[in-house]
């Protein structure tokens, strides 16, 4: 079904721009399809070029706020979508068309990222007071609801979690353009070369210098109070997502290499989706890869 998807999406320019559009207009009902009409984009970036990613992009968010505008549906939400999902996506793309090197791409993922948080920082100041506003919105609505959040009645826990908000919202919106951009290659995957995707991530690493920056980073987040340290510790939040998909890319791997089963790679899955917890030992296995290397000294032993 995916091969019989990305080959119509390739076959020619106004279906792309009817699967990106049709997507745009799923995403107001549920926020995944977001994501599908950015992995749209980033297929035709990688498999026909960027001008044509740029033209399928362009069309389709003007399809969908036509559509928007006849549902009498606030077009905010697709303008969100394009400037901050969409439009990265197809840069991250066009990055990874013309260098080939997935680990780079999402590098500048991340980098988008850190500059949003830096724009915030700048135009705001420290964001936290509006997110405690929020949550304190959400806390009474629960309450109303005849629900108490326990850890929103908590004063001085709710200001330390609005000091994270707009770190962790960021990190999500990380995670969704180079999810997106994973799925564009995986799709022009099964369409040229399948199992090439596979060995491409499978190989996944992200070199010294990153791995230094985010390690420094992250013991200025404890090693420093105030703005300082709450930058920092969202800055590292956004930092650790591209180690999050190293992390998975090193379980592959090293399940690729023991033959193990895809049963075990669902478990895996469900253990992220059940205790998101284990997303920062993921993460914090990635990062040390950068120095460990747990594939080749693991192929290396197999070996001996």
């Amino acid at each position: 079904m995916m091969k019989a998807l990305a080959g119509y999406v390739v076959s020619g320019r106004w279906q792309a721009v009817l699967v990106t559009s049709v997507s745009g207009v799923l995403a107001m009902l549920l926020l995944p399809f977001s994501c599908a009409g950015a992995a749209v984009v980033s297929l035709v970036t990688l498999h026909v070029g960027i001008l044509s990613g740029l033209q399928v992009m362009a069309l389709a968010g003007a399809g969908t706020l036509l559509l928007y505008l006849l549902a009498g549906v606030h077009s905010a939400f697709l303008i969100s979508m394009l400037l901050l999902l969409w439009l990265p996506c197809w840069l991250v793309s066009g990055v990874l068309q013309q260098t080939r090197d997935l680990g780079y791409a999402m590098k500048v993922a991340a980098l988008f990222g850190a500059c949003l948080l830096m724009l915030v920082y700048l135009l705001l100041g420290s964001p936290a007071q509006g997110w405690v506003e929020i949550l304190k919105t959400v806390a009474a609505m629960f309450e109303d609801a005849g629900l108490v959040l326990q850890g929103l009645s908590d004063e001085q826990l709710m200001r330390d979690v609005a000091g994270l908000m707009t770190g962790v919202v960021l990190a999500w919106l990380v995670l969704g353009i180079i999810g997106s951009l994973l799925l564009g290659r995986w799709w022009q995957s099964i369409v040229v070369h399948p199992g090439a995707f596979r060995e491409e991530f499978c190989s996944l690493r992200l070199g010294y210098a990153a791995g230094l920056l985010t390690l420094g980073v992250m013991l200025l987040a404890q090693l420093t109070e105030g703005t300082v340290s709450e930058f920092a510790a969202q800055l590292a939040m956004i930092l650790l997502v591209p180690y999050l998909l190293t992390g998975l890319a090193i379980i592959h791997g090293l399940m690729l290499q023991a033959g193990l089963g895809k049963g075990w790679l669902i478990a895996v899955y469900l253990l992220l989706g059940l205790v998101p917890q284990s997303m920062l030992l993921l993460g914090g296995l990635g990062l040390l890869d950068t120095w460990i290397d747990f594939r080749r000294r693991l192929a290396r032993g197999g070996n001996g």
